[in-house]
Parts: C-alpha cells; sequence; structure tokens
C-alpha cells in the first residue's frame, strides 16, 4: 500500500484519455465484479484532493469547524431568496440541514463537500476548462478515477449492509459519523456519498461527492497510505488542452450542457454570433 502521489499516465487525446480509463479500471476494480468509478478534474496536477473549506482564502488558512458559521450566515442571508432556488431546502431537520450545504456548494460558500462525477469525460471537461483562471500554460491537468467502493469500507453506516456501502448523506448511519452533530473521527478519511439533487448543476454532471469529517486538521484523500487502493491518477497534456476541448464539444461535452442555466446560454449564443462573422 502506498499514497499516490504521481501520475500513473499522461495523455494528449480523448482517446488516449479513454484507454487510461480502463487501466484504472484494471487497477482499482475486482476483475469478477461490477465497479463503480468517480471522476474529477484539476487544470493542474498539483491542486490536492481537499474540499474547499479547508483551502486558504486571502492568506486566512480555513477549516471544517467554520462550518458552522458560513451556514448560519448563509442561511441568514439567502433566506429572502429561496423561492427563486429550483429545489428550495426544507424547513427542518437533517434533510433541512444536508439541502443547505449542497446549497452552499453550488454557490461557493466553503463546505466540507468535495465534488466528484459518475461521466469520466464531465471530469476531463474541468481539467481542460479554458475558462477556469487556475489554467497555466506549460502545467498539465489531472483527472483522479476513485473507487467510492473501496474508499467506504473504511466505515460501517449500519448493520445491514457491508462495508463499502455508499449511503445517501440523510441515511441515520451516515449522519452519526459525519452529520450536523458528528464529533471528531478516530478515522479521518471522507466517505463517498449521494448528495440531494437539488440543483441543475449537480444532475447535468451527474455529481457525487466524498464528504469529509469535523475534524480541524483534514488529510487530502490521495496522501492516505493505503490510497493507491481507491485512487488513480491520470495527467492531461498542457501543450493539448484546446485539441482535447475541441473533441469535448464534438462529443456534446459543452459549458451549456454542465451548466444549464440562463447564463450559460447567454454565453453560448455569444461565442456562436461570433464565430458565424469571423
Amino acid at each position: 500500500m502506498s499514497a499516490v502521489t504521481r501520475c500513473v499516465i499522461r495523455v494528449s487525446t480523448v482517446q488516449e484519455y479513454l484507454a487510461a480509463i480502463d487501466d484504472a479500471a484494471c487497477v482499482l476494480c475486482d476483475a469478477i465484479e461490477s465497479c463503480e468509478l468517480w471522476f474529477r478534474g484539476h487544470v493542474q496536477t498539483g491542486f490536492q484532493l481537499l474540499p474547499s473549506i479547508f483551502r486558504p482564502i486571502d492568506g486566512i488558512q480555513l477549516n471544517p469547524e467554520l462550518e458552522i458559521v458560513f451556514l448560519s450566515k448563509f442561511k441568514s442571508l439567502a433566506t429572502p431568496y429561496i423561492d427563486y432556488l429550483p429545489t428550495p431546502p426544507l424547513p427542518n431537520g437533517v434533510e433541512s440541514y444536508w439541502s443547505w450545504l449542497f446549497q452552499m456548494q453550488h454557490y461557493g460558500v466553503p463546505t466540507r463537500l468535495l465534488d466528484w462525477s459518475r461521466d469520466a469525460l464531465v471530469a476531463l471537461y474541468f481539467a481542460t476548462n479554458p475558462e477556469d483562471r487556475s489554467l497555466t500554460k506549460g502545467i498539465d491537468g489531472a483527472v483522479w478515477v476513485l473507487n467510492p467502493v473501496v474508499l467506504n469500507r473504511a466505515y460501517n453506516f449500519n448493520k445491514f449492509t457491508q462495508a463499502g456501502y455508499i449511503p445517501n448523506v440523510e441515511e441515520a448511519g451516515f449522519n452519526i459519523l459525519f452529520g450536523p452533530d458528528s464529533l471528531p473521527l478516530s478515522n479521518p478519511k471522507p466517505a463517498a456519498a449521494i448528495g440531494p439533487l437539488n440543483s441543475s448543476r449537480i444532475s447535468a454532471q451527474r455529481g457525487v461527492f466524498t464528504v469529509f469529517p469535523h475534524q480541524k486538521n483534514l488529510i487530502p484523500i490521495e496522501q492516505f497510505p493505503d490510497s493507491n487502493l481507491f485512487l488513480f491518477k491520470i495527467c492531461i497534456a498542457n501543450e493539448n488542452v484546446d485539441e482535447i476541448q475541441s473533441q469535448l464539444k464534438r462529443y456534446g461535452i459543452t459549458k451549456i450542457s454542465l451548466f444549464p442555466e440562463l447564463q450559460s446560454i447567454a454565453g453560448e449564443i455569444t461565442r456562436q454570433v461570433i464565430a458565424e462573422r469571423t
């Protein structure tokens, strides 16, 4: 067992990328059993698998203990606008907590959630996203491939399912370990979970999540000593980003397909009109 520190393979085209996904499946999956894989794209290969609530902002280091502060302020200020949300948060209970937390994630407020996708091409889009300000010439992107069942073998969420079960965030057993009133765990690993489909983005991007525990100090997923059992890293050649994005566009993986919102439609119309006149 070892931590995943380097890319296993570097790819330059969508075809090479899909072949690398097959290689990842051979490494991460049991040859006999079916295997679910999740994917996450980064425009820089050095970015760690950490949630936004543990990333520094303006030089200030955040941590999950601040979640209650972010949540309280967000609920207070966002309440007048909930009628405009596609799925307004529920009023009470643990379901309300998760509903608000996922709305925070949607609008960019720091949370313990880390987004993944069940679609490998969605992750490749984000690893080569030309609108991401972190995209830097000369620095490769990366797609992380996760076996969520192997990751979840660190936990038993209830007595009637096996270790490795992928729960919904609203389930009682999950909330004991990761819910709003959960305490720091002896095991610092995050868990893979299914969240509420309360935004068009989550549905379009086939979104799933890893949820980090209420620990003050979090460990990046790739730094766990057994991470090679559930993680596989693919480098995306920086010099081929434009070509890969062109390929993805031909296959229907575009901003408007992943962000089905009026703002995306407006931007796409503008690009189309300009392209027709050049």
